[in-house]
């Protein structure tokens, strides 16, 4: 493909001023080198270069650009060189020139916007190895997810075999075929912006015999070097609550940016999260019990060892969190149902039986009776998040 552009490129303002003093100096005019000393003749095969860069661009989606290179050591040494050598001590630089002309050249040409933070695209050229690099932007959608059955696991699980590298056993997947809520999501996303690979990432987890509902769970699909950059969120909303019908419902997709990734990992440690735990106790438990579970754990900061039941993967430390509020209402004789207000990151299991003394306060502490747990439900995670980060 022919490349023309009206727009005549202009030359260093600096080689001018050497060209003038050295004619000055010498008394003579220079004969051409095959090869600009400066630029490696990067400027004779600047319509060369330009239409390699239109022609690989011609799969991607996107809607701003930058344009970058990397020049040797060698050639930014002699750019010095000369400079220091003739005094010239303005004009722009070699890469500086290159870049903001190319740049404009592509603008015009493709009629996209030049963002030199946040492209779509990084285009970058390597004078030394005359070659091409294409850098897409990671896709980050916004989104929260129901998990309306228990024994969903979250996250994918390393296949047994091979550990994720794959074999036979697995499809050569890496994984199992274990029903997680990462495994509904990640390869339909994937595969609609075309990417190369897709990353779930949640702000916190839920145990496997766990439930969650009413506000859901946030969390963020990373998209790594896709082709397409804009989908229709709500259809494909909508195909994977049919799809997933019963497993898992996710709602409120939207585009954000990284660092709206960053903030949610963080919050995800502190933000409100509400439970429903439902406890069946070994011994009759009255009003007055109820009672003061309610006043002892409300507005209490709980002291967490590791459980015993992570301790395998989690490093053996304690954790301090805090319990906001808790209600109890007795829903048959030994049979409490609690609804708990407390920082994200709290164990509620623990808090309940105590974790054979590793969680201080606990309901068993408190009440001295040992109890089961029958039920635990996310209810509420985060609920001012949206408003908080201005997503959606």
């Amino acid at each position: 493909r022919l490349f023309y552009n009206n727009e005549k490129i202009s030359i260093l303002k600096f080689s001018k001023i050497l060209y003038k003093r050295l004619n000055k100096s010498f008394g003579y005019k220079f004969l051409k080198n095959k090869k600009c000393y400066l630029c490696n003749n990067f400027f004779f095969n600047l319509f060369k270069v330009i239409n390699l860069i239109i022609d690989r661009l011609e799969f991607y989606e996107f809607f701003s650009i930058s344009f970058g290179t990397r020049i040797p050591e060698y050639l930014i040494i002699r750019e010095d060189h000369i400079r220091s050598k003739y005094e010239i001590n303005y004009g722009a630089s070699l890469k500086s020139f290159i870049n903001t002309n190319i740049s404009k050249i592509l603008s015009g040409v493709l009629n996209k916007k030049i963002d030199l933070k946040k492209p779509d695209l990084k285009v970058i050229y390597d004078l030394d190895k005359s070659s091409l690099e294409i850098i897409p932007s990671n896709i980050y959608i916004y989104g929260r997810y129901l998990k309306l059955k228990r024994g969903i696991r979250q996250t994918r699980q390393y296949c047994k075999f091979c550990k994720g590298s794959g074999c036979n056993e697995c499809n050569y997947t890496g994984f199992t075929n274990d029903p997680s809520i990462e495994g509904f999501l990640l390869k339909e996303f994937r595969d609609r912006f075309l990417g190369e690979v897709s990353i779930f990432h949640a702000a916190g987890r839920e145990d496997l015999d766990v439930i969650t509902v009413n506000t859901g769970r946030p969390f963020i699909i990373e998209v790594r070097r896709p082709l397409k950059r804009r989908i229709n969120l709500k259809e494909l909303e909508e195909f994977l609550n049919k799809v997933n019908e019963g497993y898992v419902l996710i709602k409120n997709l939207c585009y954000v940016d990284r660092k709206i990734m960053e903030k949610i990992n963080v919050f995800s440690k502190y933000d409100e999260k509400t439970y429903r735990l439902i406890v069946k106790f070994n011994g009759e438990i009255d009003e007055g019990a109820l009672r003061k579970i309610e006043e002892e754990l409300r507005n209490r900061v709980i002291i967490q060892r590791t459980p015993l039941r992570v301790l395998y993967r989690r490093v053996d430390k304690y954790r301090y969190k805090m319990v906001y509020d808790v209600k109890a209402n007795k829903i048959a004789e030994n049979l409490v149902e609690f609804i708990i207000r407390c920082q994200g990151g709290l164990y509620v299991k623990e808090l309940a039986h105590g974790d054979q003394g590793r969680t201080q306060p606990s309901i068993f502490s408190i009440t001295g009776i040992p109890l089961e747990i029958i039920s635990l439900d996310v209810i509420s995670v985060a609920p001012e998040l949206e408003k908080r980060l201005k997503i959606g």
